[in-house]
C-alpha cells in the first residue's frame, strides 16, 4: 500500500494534504526560488545481509511472458556506484557512497565468512558510512567490534552509548557522526568543522533501533537512546558547531524515518534501511509498488524539510539521490530513483538452465526491451571483485551446501507481508511449507520422546527466513544456510487460544503501516487465520484450527501447545506477548540436536530485564544450564532448519500439488 494511499498520520500535518497525495516527491515553491547553493548525489544501499552474487529476479515482458534472470550482486553494485559518482562528477557534483545497515546474515558467504568478509567486500566497496544495523550483532559484539575496527568507512549510531560496554567502548571507527569537507569534487573525512578550512562541511550522524534489546539477544552494557530526542540532540550540536547540512543514515524503517523527519528539525536527508523498502514501481519485476521515492516532509518548524529515501534489499537496486541546497542550506528540490541492476543473460524457465540461455534476435528484442524499462539499468559486474569472490570464497560455499534433498521446476518464493512483492493476500508460500515442517518435525516419534505429547500449531515469524527457495536442485545447503540461516532452536509450549489471538493481532498490525518493519508477520500451520484491516492498522480476526482432521474455532480459553523459534518465543521482535505468558512460569521446552539427536531443555520461564531508559531485553530461565550449548562440540542449534530438510526428504512429492493457504491478509483499499 502507498504511504499516500488513504490515511494520513498525525506527524504528517506539517505536510499539506495536497502534496501528500500527489506523493509529497518534491517541494513546490509559490515564491521565488532562492538562489541556488549545493547540489549533492547520494548514492545508497542498504540490508545488503551478505548477498554477494547476483539474485535470481523474474521479468515481465510483453505479451504476458515472463523471463528469468539475475538481479544485483556487489560486483554490480560496485560498477553502478562507481557509474554514478562519476557521471556526477563530470556534471560538478559531488557524491557520498552510503550503506543504511544489515550487511550481515542472509547468505552461505555470510554462514562461512561472517565478518571477515564483509570487511574484505564492503572495503572494496568504497562507501562512505554505514549505519549500526541489527543484524550487526549477530555473531556477538567481539566480532562486532572486528568488523568496525577492521572497516575502511565509519560506522554510525548516534543513540548507542557504548561507555560501559568494554568490547566497543574504545572502537573509535563505530562513531555518532562523520563529516565531511569538499575538496575538488570528493568528499574528504574530517575531524572537525575547523578542519574544513572554510570548505563545504556535510555531516552525516547514525542512527540505530532504539528497541534494539527487543530484537538482539546479546547487546551487553550498550544503552540506546531514543531515536527522536538522539537525533535532535545531535541535530543542535552539528548546527551549533557550524555545520549547514545533514544527513541521517538510519536503520529504522522507512515508517520510523517519515515519523522522524516530521518529528524533528535540521535533517536534510534521511538515507534509510531495516523494513528493506524498494520505493518507487517495480510491478515488472514482480516485485510490487511501494511509495514514491525521495519523500520530502515538512519539519515540525515549518521552515525546513527532510527528504527520504531507502533502497530495498539483498543487493538487489541502488538508490540515486540529488538534493539541492538553496544559499541558506535548505533543501529546495530532492529528487532521484532505485534502480535494479539487471544481468544481460535471460532464461526461459526458472531453472535458468546455461544451455538455454536467450541468444541472437531473441536476446537482443529482449535487452532492448528491458533498457526501455524505468527504474532499470543492465549493468555488468565488476570483474576484479568477481574474481575475488570466485577465487577467495566460492570453492568452500560450494563444498559446503552436501546433499540434494529435493527439487523444484518453480521458485517457492517468500514474501514477508501477504500483498508484497508480487504476492497475492496469502503472502509467502515457502513459509507456510516451513511452518508444516515444524508441526511435522516435533510431531515424529523420536522427537515426542523428548517432549511427551503432541503439537496443535506451529507458527513462524516472516523474519526468520531470510531467501527464497530456488528453482532446481535443492541441497542442505540451501537450507542451512540461505533460507534459514539462524541458530534457531525450536520451542515448544502450552499457551491459551486468547494468547494466540493476541498475538496475532499485536504482530500483523505492527507490520500494516507503510514502510513497517514486516519480520514479525506470523505465517501457521494447523492453524489458518482470516485477518481484515480496519481503520487505523487494526486487525479483525477469524481463527480456526485443525484438529481431528476438521477445522474448528480457535478458543479463547482453551490450551494448545505451540511450535515457534525460540528467538520468539522469549518474545523478540515483536512477539512480546508469548514472553508475558511466561513471566511466572511455563512448560517450555527448546530443542536443539546433540551428536544428531533431538535433545529437549526445559525453560522454567522467560524474564524481561529492563535499562535505564526502559528498554527491555528477554531472557530464558533454563532448568539445568544458564543456556543453550550451541557452541559446544556436536551440538547444532540450527533445529529449524533440520526440521525442513527432514521434511523434505521425507515428502518428495511435495512440490506435486499446492498447499492450501493458511494466512489470508485483506486490506482495505
Amino acid at each position: 500500500m502507498s504511504l499516500h494511499s488513504r490515511r494520513i498520520p498525525a506527524f504528517f500535518a506539517s505536510c499539506s494534504l495536497a502534496l501528500l497525495l500527489a506523493g509529497c516527491s518534491q517541494i513546490k515553491q509559490t515564491a521565488p526560488q532562492p538562489e541556488p547553493g549545493l547540489t549533492l548525489q547520494i548514492v545508497h544501499i542498504n540490508d545488503t545481509h551478505s548477498q554477494f552474487d547476483a539474485s535470481p529476479a523474474r521479468l515481465q515482458a510483453p505479451a504476458e511472458q515472463t523471463f528469468y534472470t539475475f538481479i544485483g550482486g556487489h560486483p554490480r553494485l560496485l560498477t553502478k556506484a562507481r557509474q554514478l559518482k562519476d557521471d556526477a562528477a563530470a556534471a560538478g557534483v559531488p557524491s557520498l557512497f552510503l550503506h543504511g545497515g544489515d550487511a550481515f546474515k542472509g547468505s552461505a558467504y555470510f554462514e562461512l565468512f561472517e565478518h571477515q568478509i564483509n570487511i574484505d567486500i564492503l572495503n572494496r566497496m568504497q562507501l562512505d558510512a554505514m549505519a549500526l544495523g541489527n543484524h550487526e550483532f549477530d555473531i556477538g559484539l567481539p566480532k562486532l567490534a572486528e568488523f568496525a575496527a577492521g572497516i575502511n568507512f565509519p560506522l554510525l549510531a548516534a543513540n548507542v552509548d557504548r561507555q560501559s560496554e568494554p568490547l566497543l567502548a574504545s572502537v573509535q571507527n563505530l562513531k555518532a557522526y562523520q563529516l565531511y569537507r569538499l575538496q575538488e569534487l570528493k568528499w574528504q573525512r574530517i575531524p572537525s568543522v575547523e578542519a574544513a578550512a572554510g570548505a563545504p562541511v556535510i555531516a552525516v550522524f547514525g542512527l540505530a533501533l532504539e528497541d534494539m534489546r527487543t530484537m538482539v539477544p546479546d547487546t551487553g552494557a550498550l544503552i540506546f537512546e531514543a531515536e527522536v530526542s538522539a537525533a535532535q540532540r545531535t541535530v543542535d550540536a552539528l548546527q551549533q558547531a557550524g555545520v549547514q547540512h545533514i544527513v541521517a543514515l538510519t536503520h529504522l524503517g522507512n515508517q520510523r524515518d517519515l515519523e522522524l523527519a516530521a518529528r524533528v528539525n535540521g535533517i536534510d536527508v534521511i538515507v534509510g534501511g531495516h523494513s528493506h523498502s524498494l520505493l518507487g514501481d517495480f510491478r515488472h519485476w514482480y516485485l510490487g509498488q511501494q511509495g514514491p521515492y525521495a519523500a520530502s516532509i515538512s519539519n515540525p518548524d515549518g521552515i525546513g524539510s527532510t527528504c527520504v529515501v531507502q533502497a530495498g534489499q539483498f543487493a538487489q537496486a541502488i538508490g540515486q539521490l540529488t538534493v539541492q541546497f538553496d544559499r541558506s542550506g535548505q533543501v529546495s528540490s530532492c529528487q532521484g530513483q532505485n534502480t535494479i541492476l539487471a544481468s544481460r543473460d535471460f532464461f526461459p524457465n526458472a531453472m535458468r538452465n546455461p544451455d538455454e540461455r536467450l541468444s541472437g534476435a531473441a536476446q537482443q528484442g529482449l535487452l532492448q526491451y528491458v533498457a526501455t524499462l524505468q527504474n532499470t539499468a543492465l549493468v555488468e559486474e565488476d570483474a576484479a571483485l568477481r574474481q575475488v569472490l570466485n577465487d577467495v570464497y566460492l570453492p568452500a560455499v560450494l563444498q559446503a551446501y552436501g546433499q540434494q534433498i529435493s527439487s523444484l521446476e518453480q521458485t517457492i518464493n517468500h514474501v514477508r507481508l501477504p500483498g508484497t512483492g508480487g504476492s497475492d493476500q496469502h503472502g509467502s508460500v515457502l513459509a507456510g511449507h516451513i511452518a508444516d515442517a515444524m508441526h511435522w518435525w516435533l510431531n515424529s516419534a523420536e522427537v515426542q520422546q523428548q517432549l511427551g505429547a503432541p503439537v496443535d500449531l506451529a507458527l513462524i515469524g516472516a523474519g526468520n527466513i531470510r531467501s527464497n527457495l530456488e528453482a532446481g536442485a535443492v541441497f542442505e545447503g540451501h537450507i542451512r544456510l540461505e533460507v534459514l540461516p539462524f541458530d534457531a532452536p525450536l520451542s515448544v509450549l502450552t499457551v491459551t487460544g486468547q494468547t494466540i489471538i493476541e498475538l496475532l493481532q499485536q504482530t500483523i498490525a505492527a507490520t500494516l503501516p507503510a514502510g513497517a518493519h514486516a519480520g514479525k508477520f506470523p505465517y501457521s500451520s494447523q492453524l489458518r487465520y482470516l485477518a481484515q484491516e480496519t481503520p487505523d492498522f487494526g486487525v479483525a480476526l477469524k481463527v480456526e484450527i485443525l484438529q481431528q482432521g476438521q477445522w474448528q474455532p480457535l478458543q479463547a480459553d482453551k490450551l494448545y501447545r505451540l511450535a515457534t523459534t525460540n528467538y520468539l518465543a522469549n518474545g523478540n521482535d515483536g512477539w512480546q506477548r508469548l514472553q508475558q505468558a511466561q513471566q511466572l512460569a511455563t512448560d517450555r521446552r527448546d530443542l536443539i540436536m546433540v551428536q544428531g539427536k533431538p535433545v529437549a531443555f526445559e525453560v522454567e520461564r522467560v524474564v524481561a530485564s529492563t535499562d535505564s531508559r526502559g528498554q527491555q531485553a528477554f531472557q530464558p530461565v533454563y532448568a539445568s544450564s544458564q543456556n543453550l550449548p550451541c557452541a559446544a562440540s556436536g551440538t547444532d542449534c540450527k533445529t529449524a532448519a533440520q526440521a525442513f530438510i527432514d521434511y523434505l526428504r521425507a515428502h518428495p512429492e511435495l512440490w506435486q500439488q499446492p498447499r492450501p493457504a493458511t494466512v489470508t491478509l485483506q486490506r482495505l483499499p
